[in-house]
């Protein structure tokens, strides 16, 4: 049997078990009552619910896959490439792929082997042709000792994934997909070319989006809230001086003011004049914002008590000019600026430095736009009533909420400057000679107009990987975007 009873807005049942047949009739009295298992429901964490989603993506998957195998390969270049980055044979300009033979003459399978090649002139066509003479094989081997290289820099080793003595000692070469117009191996150097572009992407889309989260917040927190800066405050020492003084007119008082700024503008233009002399490209842009910042900031503290800001429209005006400049024609400029005589090395940040300098602007209007929204949540609300600084409030509680959203935004990002990087070292404004980068084999393969698609297609192969990696990436952002979306329920 079972009975009811009703407490508040709930119902309880309790189920009697009959003893024997007899009960079914009303005998015993004996009541036993049936308990439900208790399920428990474990409650995911939204992180742990954007995991699922992006496992179930399947596309996002293999996008990451296809990255994580070519930083894998970047890392380790020194090790699958046979040869040292710089390593060419200029006797073998534009050598095909080194056939691998896997047989003997009698079509028995053996260790893989290489054959002697040369370079000769064909009698027929009187073109320089690379011919193989098979009566010298050379074997290939796996992880052996090759020319001695450094791991991220300072970590000596001189392991290599193929290759043999006479790698070393240059009696056949190894070219797996051909080699370029200065007779290197096109293997290698798409591996270092990968450690350049692929680092420079990740790189710059790191230090754009620092720069676009600290310009964004500053200009979503202070929106319609013009910021003073006061004299007093800034320079209490100069405020007593000045206004003890008393002049008969207050024109005699400008044109004091006047003589000293220019003055002290003199001053610092001497003090720049040797090096602005001595310098040129970015360094003597730098000296030059310099010395204008300090006359700007001499100005200030002369002529003016009080400063009123407006942050967010001052951000926002900057990102609509770069907005309104070409991205091609500002990153030509900018990379003009760098000498071409500088080392590699200071290259490679300078491309990192102009591509950050370049993209913040889109970064800082969409943190804006979140932080406009956050600042009015009942949190944020909070922090402030218990006395918590803007900075503080800024930082701590609000810029985190935004972490979702520049998750994907730098996925989506990084594609973009490894084009924006490709471009500049296609143009030669890039990454330079002797390094790699992908970009720079496709102008190499430019060089050769035609031919490179009829007789040398290999040296379109990092075309190939610009593509690979730029699509790899986009699957990965929509994964991403799709996974950390709170209204997505898939």
């Amino acid at each position: 049997m079972a009975r009811y009873r009703q407490s508040g807005n709930l119902e309880y049942c309790s189920t009697t078990l009959p003893e024997g047949p007899g009960d079914l009739k009303g005998g015993s009295d004996l009541q036993k009552s049936v308990e439900l298992p208790q399920t428990t429901v474990v409650q995911k964490t939204f992180f742990q619910e954007a995991w699922l989603k992006f496992r179930r993506h399947r596309v996002a998957q293999l996008g990451a896959g296809v990255l994580l195998v070519l930083y894998a390969c970047a890392f380790l270049a020194d090790f699958l490439a046979p040869y040292p980055e710089a390593k060419s044979f200029r006797t073998l300009t534009f050598a095909p792929p080194t056939v691998i033979r896997f047989r003997e003459a009698d079509g028995s399978l053996t260790r893989p082997y290489v054959c002697a090649t040369s370079r000769k002139r064909d009698q027929q066509t009187f073109k320089l042709v690379v011919s193989e003479d098979c009566s010298r094989t050379y074997t290939i081997f796996f992880f052996v000792q090759g020319e001695p290289y450094r791991v991220l820099g300072f970590l000596p080793a001189n392991l290599r994934l193929m290759g043999g003595d006479w790698l070393q000692q240059e009696e056949a070469t190894l070219f797996l997909w051909g080699a370029d117009d200065f007779g290197r191996d096109v293997w290698g150097r798409i591996w270092y070319g990968a450690r350049v572009s692929l680092s420079v992407a990740v790189f710059a889309a790191a230090v754009a989006l620092g720069i676009g989260v600290f310009m964004g917040g500053i200009s979503g927190m202070y929106a319609g809230r013009p910021l003073t800066l006061s004299r007093g405050i800034l320079h209490p020492d100069l405020r007593v001086w000045w206004c003890s003084l008393s002049p008969p007119t207050a024109l005699l008082r400008l044109a004091l003011g006047w003589a000293v700024w220019l003055g002290l503008g003199w001053v610092v233009w001497v003090t720049l004049g040797g090096f602005l002399q001595s310098s040129r490209g970015l360094e003597a842009v730098l000296a030059g914002v310099v010395g204008v910042a300090a006359l700007l900031g001499i100005a200030y503290a002369l002529f003016w008590r009080t400063i009123r800001a407006d942050l967010d429209t001052l951000i926002m005006r900057m990102t609509e000019i770069l907005a309104a400049i070409p991205d091609l024609f500002l990153l030509i400029t900018l990379s003009v600026l760098i000498p071409p005589e500088v080392p590699p090395v200071v290259r490679f940040y300078g491309v990192i430095a102009i591509l950050s300098l370049v993209n913040w602007g889109n970064l800082a209007r969409t943190v804006r736009s979140q932080v406009l929204q956050l600042r009015e949540l009942e949190y944020v609300q909070a922090a402030r009533a218990i006395g918590g600084s803007e900075w503080r409030v800024m930082f701590r509680h609000v810029l985190p909420g935004t972490f979702t959203l520049l998750v994907v935004t730098a996925t989506l990002l990084i594609p973009g400057f490894i084009l924006a990087e490709s471009g500049l070292s296609f143009l030669g404004l890039g990454i330079q000679e002797p390094a790699a980068s992908w970009g720079l084999m496709l102008a190499q393969a430019q060089g050769q107009g035609i031919t490179a698609f009829a007789d040398r297609p290999w040296l379109l192969i990092p075309g190939a990987f610009i593509f690979v990696a730029i699509l790899a990436f986009n699957f990965v952002g929509d994964g991403l975007r799709d996974a950390l979306d709170p209204r997505s329920k898939t």
